[in-house]
């Protein structure tokens, strides 16, 4: 019986693929528990439709973050931070907190496409890798005292 995965199966497949299993396991066990549907033409067509959905969601996606990048690259984001006179950071600034100061400029970008190896702890200009997918661009980032 051909069946479509809800979630992934160790030894079947992956979220959203067509397995082929026996009967019995099918209609004993992942259908009644929700881990797949039967692999009827319905709900083949509503699986291809959710796929063609996320495609369009990410080409989307991935011009809003060309965009953003086009707009920030040559110009600094400047983040204030508290510091004390030798210019350590009394908290530490974290991939957040650069999404944030974007924020406050009106661009937009998700907390997962900046590349920040570990917190930052001191005033100072920075180089940081921002990716999404096979792009990426390096930004600046300027921590100032406040």
């Amino acid at each position: 019986m051909k069946v479509i995965l809800m979630r992934d199966v160790a030894k079947l497949g992956r979220r959203f693929t067509v397995a082929e299993v026996p009967d019995g396991y099918a209609l004993n066990k992942l259908i009644p528990a929700g881990i797949a549907q039967a692999a009827t033409a319905e709900n083949l067509k509503r699986i291809a439709n959710r796929a063609d959905k996320k495609s369009a969601d990410k080409e989307t996606e991935l011009a809003d973050f060309k965009k953003v990048i086009a707009l920030i690259k040559d110009s600094p984001v400047i983040i204030l931070a508290p510091a004390n006179e030798k210019g350590h950071l009394f908290k530490s600034v974290k991939a957040i907190d650069v999404v944030q100061a974007l924020a406050t400029k009106g661009q937009v970008l998700p907390v997962e496409s900046i590349k920040l190896p570990e917190p930052i702890k001191a005033l100072g200009e920075y180089k940081l890798a921002v990716s999404m997918d096979a792009i990426e661009e390096i930004i600046t980032i300027i921590i100032k005292n406040n």
